[in-house]
């Protein structure tokens, strides 16, 4: 399985696998394939591609904005498809698609995880899923052999970890702070003694994200978790340069070599 793959190997070559995070359709579908081609060319290993969504409940206002922007362009499930087949073109990188529940159920989870991995994506996140209720998702995602990938938190109990540790068929995605998406400052000092509570559980690899924004962070996580992830200040970026697509692209390669850099130990 490529996504667990990934992450293994770049833990072995004793670096961080890098994944971030884009909205597609922010700010438009062909500047979103753009990026994509920009992130791969500058040292991401993995790309979670977001699904905009209406009601999100762990993305904060920068992510909250970027699928404000991709809805007002009338971006659909389907055209995430067609974005991840026309990245398939030219690259091999694996891909992530990242949504929500009600979507991926109205579409149909059969009829959908097959589309998916017709189109080339690797794995599916959702966010808003409980492992509890994960058993026809999970086999939906079996059938066509997609990896699940999981989120744990800080306020995780003990018998979450474990039934996510064994439920899972990928990575374990560690969210490093009680709360929404969002660059920060510092990391929790909470979050190694998570990690080494984490590892007690399981032996899948662990990439954490939510707040990592600069490489003092990433640098941090070295010899702790076997990847990160970068969406909010890949997102900010977008925001912050609406005007000129060209300094999008040259930000977020800019930005994305510095922090590849980064995980290389």
């Amino acid at each position: 399985m490529r996504l667990l793959n990934k992450v293994l190997n770049d833990n072995q070559n004793n670096s961080l696998s890098f994944v971030s995070y884009i909205t597609a359709g922010d700010p438009d579908i062909s500047t979103s394939l753009k990026i994509m081609e920009k992130l791969v060319e500058n040292g991401v290993g993995i790309i979670e591609l977001g699904i905009p969504f209406s009601d999100p409940i762990s993305d904060g206002p920068t992510i909250q904005k970027a699928s404000e922007r991709a809805l007002k362009n009338k971006i659909t499930i389907d055209d995430v498809l067609k974005l991840i087949k026309k990245f398939r073109e030219k690259y091999q990188t694996p891909i992530i698609l990242f949504g929500y529940y009600n979507p991926f159920l109205k579409y149909g989870l059969d009829k959908l995880m097959k589309k998916i991995k017709d189109a080339g994506a690797d794995g599916i996140l959702v966010v808003d899923l409980p492992p509890e209720e994960s058993e026809i998702i999970q086999k939906s995602v079996d059938r066509v052999n997609l990896e699940l990938i999981y989120l744990l938190a800080p306020t995780s109990t003990k018998y979450r970890i474990e039934t996510i540790s064994k439920l899972s068929n990928s990575f374990i995605y560690l969210v490093s702070v009680t709360g929404v998406t969002g660059a920060r400052k510092e990391l929790d000092k909470n979050l190694y003694p998570f990690i080494e509570k984490i590892r007690k559980s399981t032996n899948k690899p662990i990439c954490v994200g939510f707040g990592i924004s600069k490489p003092d962070h990433v640098k941090k996580l070295k010899n702790k978790a076997n990847g990160i992830v970068i969406g909010s200040a890949f997102i900010k970026i977008i925001e912050e340069n609406l005007h000129n697509k060209k300094d999008i692209l040259n930000k977020i390669s800019k930005f994305t070599k510095k922090i590849y850099k980064s995980t290389k130990i």
